[in-house]
């Protein structure tokens, strides 16, 4: 079966019900709309995609650390949908996908949901800075030190590459509590050389120097 098609409507209702972790009401209306359309909800899911910002349902409950977040990644376990890993990994206009806003926001525990569901660590946004890098830059010292002990995919992840403007990795309406941080568009011009093991080597100083990571 194809993938789903949504009017703009529907769209909306998706994104707001995640946005505002309502997650009874959205697993109400995304099983009304999977009888009425015949597509499996991991497929409404993943496209309900805002056109301008291409954010999905996805992107606002992980960068508000919403606990409508374990509702949206169970239909990644969807046998009926063709395309549920799609949702975890799915990028917005930004580069960002949903592990990149958990982690710059600091929520833990979303970002542990996301790996645990198949959240891909390399993926770089359009700034050239992967998830780790990002909680780094905004000071998730949690997030930085959880994710480099857990994550084995790191050791081959990168950070930021090449130059990037200064405003190229920032979305415009990210809903999160870190969006007026200057430090959430601006790694590109402090980090441009540092990666993964650049991290980890300033995280290596944490225990005894508190200001071993940027500032937030």
């Amino acid at each position: 079966m194809p993938g789903a098609t949504l009017d703009e409507d529907s769209i909306d209702e998706i994104l707001y019900l995640a946005r505002a972790n309502e997650t009874a009401e959205l697993e109400a209306y995304l099983s009304e709309l999977s009888t009425q359309t015949g597509h499996a909800k991991a497929d409404l899911v993943i496209a309900a995609v805002d056109q301008h910002s291409k954010n999905s349902a996805l992107h606002y409950a992980a960068a508000n650390g919403h606990d409508v977040i374990k509702l949206l990644l169970s239909y990644s376990g969807d046998k009926v949908s063709t395309s549920a890993t799609g949702l975890i990994n799915s990028v917005n206009d930004a580069g960002n996908t949903p592990l990149h806003w958990a982690a710059l926001n600091g929520h833990l525990e979303s970002v542990k949901l996301l790996i645990q569901a198949g959240a891909d660590v390399t993926i770089i946004n359009k700034a050239g800075h992967d998830a780790v890098f990002e909680a780094e830059i905004n000071d998730k010292k949690d997030v930085v030190e959880w994710l480099l002990e857990t994550v084995e995919e790191l050791e081959s992840g990168v950070g930021p590459i090449g130059e990037a403007s200064s405003d190229v990795g920032q979305d415009e309406d990210m809903d999160i509590e870190n969006e007026s941080n200057p430090n959430a568009s601006n790694g590109a011009d402090e980090g441009s050389t540092a990666g993964v093991e650049s991290v980890r080597r300033q995280m290596e100083g944490v225990k005894t120097n508190e200001g071993a990571t940027q500032g937030g």
